[in-house]
């Protein structure tokens, strides 16, 4: 298939996706009557519609509806965006820091493992730049190719060690957000409401079957009596590029024999993925999601995973659509899970994002391409 096919074919699906969004939200006030039968009317909102002391002015001229009325407020879009409490926000800029520096220390651990001495520093500048670029690649992990190429330039061996680094450290990510996942949605089947979400068992189902086939794949391929009787080395001999492949094999599995480094690794992903998860509630609890962190633990995990899929630049649309989905399936609104998911977005993705570029334009990656300096 040609390459310029399938962008175009990404840029419809991403484009199908954002007008799915964008028909589903509410974007004006409106009240719903909280007993049968229900009614919806159209208006504005008064005051803070998270508080109490909310009042609502319908637009065919009936009389003020106040809080407490047998009415329960439902927020446009714009009108969620301007209630937005700062203070929130903060704390969950405050965890993502936190977040990006435990995920650049992994690196740098999977990276010395293989033989790739870099500091610190540079493992940052890296994720920076690479987080930069994820924000007009496809799906979440786009930047990651750029980290790849990156981090190879000017060395003269382990260059396939290097960039595999970045894939291992992506894996590893995801298996642990996932596994975030199957350990809360464990512990909710023992809970009493376990049937009042209608998705919940099937999101269960698909998340199990994530990790089962992820850690059976995982350990066939790197054990030693699973590809002897698979014959999966004289396989890799017969295929084209077989050199290539091999480097590749290589890199991957190089990390069987670093369980230390790895084991720190797959540690260090389940604070990074708790700090995501805390930034993301935080955010909810900017704009008055009702959403407790139980209930993030599930849906964060699974949307992100879904997102990381590169169909649509940095995940937009997607992310969306599924946010609001599952908003919707916990009790709340479509909206407000949209809402939360482009504040995330515009903090997380872009704010950062932003400075990525600018360490970027400042990198002595980009100012000289044949650096090979670990520091």
């Amino acid at each position: 298939m040609p390459r310029y096919f399938k962008l175009l074919l990404k840029v419809i699906f991403a484009g199908l996706m954002v007008w799915y969004v964008l028909a589903q939200i509410q974007l004006h006030d409106s009240v719903v009557t909280t007993i049968e039968p229900t009614q919806t009317l159209a208006g504005h909102l008064l005051g803070d519609w998270q508080s109490e002391t909310w009042q609502f002015q319908p637009t065919d001229e009936r009389p003020l509806i106040a809080h407490g009325q047998g009415w329960e407020a439902r927020p446009g879009f714009f009108t969620v965006m301007r209630e937005i409490r700062l203070g929130w926000v903060a704390v969950g800029l405050a965890a993502w820091v936190f977040l990006l520096l435990i995920v650049s220390l992994r690196w740098k651990i999977l990276l010395d493992a293989v033989g790739i001495p870099t500091s610190f520093g540079r493992s940052l500048r890296l994720c920076f730049i690479g987080y930069f670029f994820n924000n007009v690649m496809p799906g979440l992990t786009g930047g990651d190719i750029l980290r790849a190429v990156f981090v190879t330039r000017g060395l003269s061996e382990n260059r396939t060690r290097a960039a595999m680094s970045v894939l291992v450290d992506r894996v590893i990510g995801l298996f642990a957000l996932v596994m975030i996942a199957a350990v809360v949605l464990t512990w909710l089947r023992f809970q009493d409401n376990w049937g009042a979400i209608p998705s919940l068992a099937r999101v269960a189902r698909g998340v199990y079957l994530v990790v089962g086939v992820a850690a059976l794949g995982g350990a066939i391929y790197l054990s030693r009596r699973a590809r002897n009787f698979l014959r999966f080395d004289a396989l890799l001999k017969r295929l084209p590029a077989q050199e290539r492949l091999g480097l590749i094999d290589d890199s991957l599995t190089i990390y069987r024999e670093r369980p230390w480094a790895t084991a720190r690794a797959v540690f260090l992903s389940f604070p990074i993925h708790l700090c995501g998860i805390f930034t993301f509630f935080c955010m909810g609890l900017a704009l008055g999601a009702p959403l407790g962190f139980a209930d993030e633990l599930v849906i964060y995990p699974v949307v992100q995973t879904v997102s990381s899929i590169p169909i649509a630049p940095a995940g937009w649309g997607i992310g969306e659509g599924l946010y609001g989905f599952f908003f919707q399936q916990y009790g709340s609104l479509f909206t407000l899970g949209v809402a939360v998911s482009i504040l995330f977005r515009l903090c997380t993705q872009v704010g950062f994002g932003l400075i990525g570029g600018l360490v970027w334009v400042l990198s002595r990656e980009r100012r000289d391409p044949s650096l090979n300096d670990p520091n």
